[in-house]
């Protein structure tokens, strides 16, 4: 009878579950999963010491190519993003092409770092996510001027990006990157009140948009991580090329002394 008496119980809280809490608490469940894919992969690529990135016949912005092309079909192609086959289809091809490009990151750095990296990006993720979920909209971005501002980076970001590849100038990628960076800044709130339906001005279709949000969560986790690692690599490239020029200054010294 107590077993009866507490199903009863349980059950109508099951079912009084309404389809928006369902759709943000699988975007979360199936993010979690997918990062967590992406990162055991690495973990085992550290661990094993392979470098699969050397074995790719294409250069890493294929990847990212390939990537923005798939979440475009998405957004385009409403039906990709819930029909089974295609849509599973369309997130392993994300997941093996958002890993395959982070191993062009995780052996240039050490474990260590990689691993504080990781904590400080998660909590930064979750902490952006949360303000977009729960704060007051007026102090989030979303409205017009956000929208425009998001426009005109991705503008600028798409010329310099053609430029960089046109041209290989290292510090257009700096650039590049740093621009990636601040709109993921603006974008991961904007998302999170889109994914809790607190934006009035595109309602949600949870069938529809559960993939393409799921894979958005996971995008912007996975290159807020890669933009940091960029910035630490920088920073070591910057340290070498000092240590690397003041040599010759010390060597001279010494030849004097």
């Amino acid at each position: 009878m107590d077993n009866i008496y507490h199903q009863d119980n349980i059950r109508p809280t099951i079912e009084q579950l309404d389809p928006m809490t369902q759709f943000i608490r699988s975007i979360y469940n199936i993010g979690l999963i997918l990062i967590g894919i992406t990162v055991g992969a690495w973990i085992l690529l550290m661990l094993t010491h392979i470098h699969l990135q050397r074995y790719l016949p294409f250069p890493c912005y294929v990847l990212a190519l390939i990537i923005f092309l798939v979440m475009i079909c998405m957004h385009c192609i409403p039906r990709i993003s819930y029909y089974s086959p295609c849509k599973w289809f369309m997130t392993g091809l994300v997941v093996v092409c958002t890993t395959l490009f982070g191993c062009h990151f995780i052996h240039d750095l050490s474990p260590l770092i990689i691993s504080f990296v990781m904590i400080g990006v998660a909590l930064i993720i979750m902490l952006l996510n949360f303000s977009g979920a729960m704060c007051p909209q007026e102090f989030l971005p979303g409205g017009v001027c956000s929208t425009l501002l998001m426009m005109a980076l991705l503008l600028v970001l798409t010329i310099v990006g053609i430029v960089q590849l046109c041209t290989g100038s290292v510090e257009l990628l700096d650039t590049f990157v740093s621009i990636l960076f601040l709109m993921l800044i603006i974008a991961i709130p904007i998302q999170a009140q889109f994914n809790h339906g607190r934006l009035n001005v595109v309602e949600v279709v949870p069938e529809e948009h559960l993939m393409v949000c799921t894979l958005t969560l996971y995008l912007h986790s996975m290159m807020f991580f890669f933009c940091v690692c960029y910035f630490i690599l920088v920073d070591e490239r910057k340290e070498a090329i000092r240590q690397t020029s003041e040599a010759p200054k010390i060597s001279l010294e010494n030849d004097f002394d």
